[in-house]
């Protein structure tokens, strides 16, 4: 019985080893590697490079500095600066899918040439966007923030309620799953079975409209007008701008400028008179803004954000 046992054991480390050698579950190990928790949230772990492979078969590369950031031109050897712009959110300010010379902190840095840092993390909520942004803070005590600027996605409606109901015990089981996923092949495979079995997500639009988003009852909201307010009462932050860009319509793949979830959203930053500008003119504009395979905004879907925020930002220095 216990030679058996060793069989198996060998068997099992022999088979994990195996599956390694397959791109697309080394990747999917390599993409966990990238993100380590700091307290309860799952932000980027410092001074790590990892390539990737879209959909479409072209690689991206994402780099952290020392601070857990991805990298701009300016903080690329983790440099510090008296005045900085900061951009803030979730995958959309990460800059999922393209490499990192082409996020929106990375171009713009570069045309301005005034330092940039990107506090974007995938998948995170309002809450965690709030926290990553106190984390900044103290890696930062002596920075200015000339502009801090929020790409908003709508999928934060999701994340912030799997935030709220993410219990102690969900916590844990989360923690596990996540760092078994940075070391087993095995429990990776499996990962990607489930996902295959199921129907590809596309991001960011959601199909079904939640009515507490309509009335201004959703989480997220309160979660928003908390976070304008600390971003208020912080005497380092000199500028806030969101900017608001239209998730793409699953069905024609152009910007869903309809949206009634990106309408209201638009509604409520107007009542609370929270700084905004959306991008929808440029987007439907645009020859293709998206990565119609998944539907986060391309290369050229940042080179958008890009010119916008120079014009809002040269106002700002004028001003």
């Amino acid at each position: 019985m216990k030679f058996k046992f060793i069989l198996l054991f060998l068997f099992i480390i022999l088979f994990d080893f195996i599956l390694n050698i397959l791109p697309t579950i080394k990747e999917q190990k390599n993409y966990r590697k990238i993100h380590c928790f700091y307290k309860n949230d799952l932000f980027l772990c410092p001074d790590k490079t990892y390539t990737f492979t879209r959909q479409d078969n072209q690689k991206w590369t994402v780099s952290t500095n020392a601070y857990g950031e991805r990298i701009s031109k300016s903080t690329d050897k983790n440099q510090e600066y008296e005045k900085e712009i900061w951009f803030m959110g979730d995958s959309i300010s990460f800059g999922y899918l393209v490499n990192n010379e082409d996020t929106a902190p990375y171009l713009l840095n570069q045309i301005l040439n005034i330092p940039t840092r990107n506090l974007g993390v995938d998948s995170i909520g309002t809450i965690g966007i709030v926290n990553r942004l106190n984390k900044a803070l103290e890696d930062h005590p002596n920075t200015q923030i000339q502009t801090l600027i929020w790409i908003y996605n709508t999928s934060d409606f999701t994340d912030d309620l799997k935030e709220l109901h993410r219990n102690n015990i969900k916590k844990h089981i989360f923690y596990l799953h996540y760092n078994l996923a940075k070391i087993s092949n095995i429990y990776n495979g499996l990962l990607l079975l489930k996902k295959t079995s199921q129907q590809e997500s596309i991001i960011p639009e959601t199909t079904i409209v939640d009515p507490t988003i309509l009335n201004f009852e959703h989480i997220t909201y309160k979660n928003i007008k908390n976070l304008y307010h600390f971003i208020n009462t912080e005497k380092r932050i000199k500028n806030f701008l969101i900017l608001v860009y239209p998730g793409m319509n699953i069905a024609t793949k152009k910007p869903d400028i309809n949206s009634a979830i990106t309408l209201s959203l638009l509604k409520f930053f107007q009542e609370q008179k929270i700084p905004h500008r959306d991008v929808f003119q440029e987007f439907l504009k645009a020859n293709q803004p998206y990565f119609t395979f998944d539907g986060h905004p391309s290369e050229e879907g940042y080179k958008i954000f890009t010119e916008v925020l120079i014009d809002q930002i040269v106002r700002t220095l004028q001003k």
